[in-house]
């Protein structure tokens, strides 16, 4: 009898984890609409290390009233916080940098766009986390604290392309508890969830994340980066130039990340946001246009949104000098 009661015992906790997990599906909602469709990231203003300009744009108001008129519904602002903050704690944002990030915000509201405001290029976070995760614990607070009455156009997101030390199973680890705190002073915000491996496809299949009905999961794709990023400086080692987009295996290679991207988003019951994509500048222009058009298009096509990075530096849709739209990129984005 002592035999058979203690394998019903171990059949039973077996089910365990089966039971639970059914019992989570049964808890989840149909597929939340994510408020974002079409989006613009204002790229390389508030996420240079010490002053906004000095990697080549300032946000301008007149810009974000440009991307309403021409259809976009939300604006993503990354910021690099972790040069604006203290060192120990309380870790306090520095007060005249949170005011800038306000009047953009309060742009947005006024001329009815959403704004996603990030934490953008915390390198020290996925080199030292068993030190910065405090940091960015105590971040979360002060700004979920700081918005907690905004209006529900402002989203957060968690993190930007963690990367190294911050492993998938520690960043899914870490949204878990900065969703917990976010949600203490916002129970209703759309919260986007980062993604490791520097944002990849990859980072996000693999990733365990929070189910949570105002969650939305994010990647970047930037594939295939030797084509996307032929020539960049910045992008170390500097890929050779010359490289082209287009070919049956191009466009199926496209199809199948996308397909697995939309799998993920049925599978986690939350939805699934590309919050970077594009092509460095200095790429022919109709390559350009090319691989942007078929990225969203497809993104559309399978009713997922999309954050073009970005507006105008280096990967740009928008030229400062001439005060115009590359009309190519315009037509791959909007027509």
């Amino acid at each position: 009898m002592r035999s058979i009661i203690l394998g019903l015992a171990m059949v039973a906790a077996s089910c365990a984890p089966a039971i639970e997990d059914a019992k989570a599906e049964q808890t989840r909602l149909p597929l939340a609409t994510s408020p974002i469709q079409r989006c613009m990231n204002l790229g390389n203003a508030l996420d240079s290390p010490r002053k906004e300009g000095e990697w080549g744009y300032t946000v301008r108001r007149s810009d974000m009233e440009l991307l309403k008129d021409e259809g976009f519904d939300t604006v993503r602002l990354p910021i690099r916080w972790s040069t604006r903050m203290g060192s120990a704690p309380p870790y306090a944002i520095d007060a005249g940098f949170l005011a800038r990030v306000d009047e953009i915000v309060r742009w947005a509201g006024e001329i009815g766009l959403n704004i996603i405001v990030n934490v953008h290029h915390y390198e020290e976070l996925s080199e030292r986390p068993d030190i910065h995760e405090r940091r960015l614990e105590a971040l979360w607070d002060q700004l979920a604290h700081h918005y907690a009455t905004a209006p529900k156009f402002v989203i957060f997101e968690t993190i930007n392309e963690p990367y190294g030390a911050m492993t998938v199973k520690r960043t899914s680890a870490l949204n878990k508890r900065l969703l917990d705190r976010i949600r203490q002073d916002n129970p209703d915000r759309w919260v986007i969830l980062g993604t490791a491996n520097w944002g990849n496809l990859d980072g996000l299949t693999k990733s365990s994340p929070p189910y949570d009905p105002r969650a939305i999961l994010t990647y970047h794709d930037y594939s295939p980066f030797e084509f996307t990023h032929q020539g960049a400086f910045w992008a170390e080692p500097v890929r050779p130039t010359g490289v082209r987009w287009g070919s049956r295996k191009d466009i199926a290679n496209m199809a199948s990340d996308l397909d697995k991207a939309l799998s993920a988003q049925n599978r986690f019951g939350m939805p699934v946001f590309v919050g970077e994509f594009g092509v460095y500048e200095e790429v022919p222009i109709a390559q350009r246009a090319l691989w942007t058009r078929a990225m969203r298009e497809g993104l559309e096509s399978r009713g997922m949104g999309w954050c073009h990075w970005d507006f105008a530096t280096t990967l740009k849709a928008y030229d400062l000098i001439t005060e115009t739209w590359l009309p190519e990129i315009k037509a791959a984005l909007l027509e």
